[in-house]
């Protein structure tokens, strides 16, 4: 039961499983970094977590399902416990996921596999590009994005005292 056939293309059960542990993985660390999270962040991951249950993993889910008449495995993952760190693996989780679909996506035939895998590759390049928005802010700002609001690649200059400079000269 190695390959099975969804519409005319083939997947194989393995890759489905792969991918459905990746969704899931995805999913606990969103709820994790939810928690850990900035509140100006915070939005982000619940829509993600909310995405991630309601739309992909169970469609995925349901698919593997029809096609093994079994459920998937869900392995256990371990979330995260830093903020920084999570947001980190989370981006290259996600790169690694959207690299994973583009190649499932060249090798299916059938154009509704295609489909679903190209919004899965959009979905998750989008992703990590939410996430690494959110870590640069974390980097440039401790966190708070209303001061980086419009300066993205500016590069701040330490404000200088005035009167601190000529009590030191006097």
């Amino acid at each position: 039961m190695n390959n099975q056939i969804y519409g005319n293309g083939s997947i194989a059960v393995h890759d489905l499983q792969q991918v459905i542990q990746a969704e899931y993985r995805s999913m606990i660390y969103a709820q994790r970094l939810l928690q850990l999270a900035p509140p100006e962040h915070r939005m982000y991951f619940s829509r993600q977590v909310e995405t991630k249950q309601k739309e992909r993993l169970a469609g995925w889910t349901r698919l593997y399902y029809r096609l093994t008449a079994c459920y998937p495995i869900f392995s256990k993952v371990e979330p995260p416990k830093d903020y920084r760190a999570g947001l980190m693996a989370s981006i290259a989780d996600s790169l690694d996921a959207a690299d994973f679909y583009a190649g499932l996506m060249d090798s299916a035939d059938d154009p509704q596999l295609q489909i679903l895998l190209l919004r899965a590759v959009n979905a998750e390049t989008r992703w990590a590009v939410r996430l690494q928005w959110m870590y640069n802010s974390i980097l440039h700002d401790n966190g708070n994005m209303e001061m980086s609001k419009g300066l993205i690649g500016v590069i701040r200059k330490p404000s200088i005292d005035v009167h601190s400079k000529k009590n030191d000269r006097v």
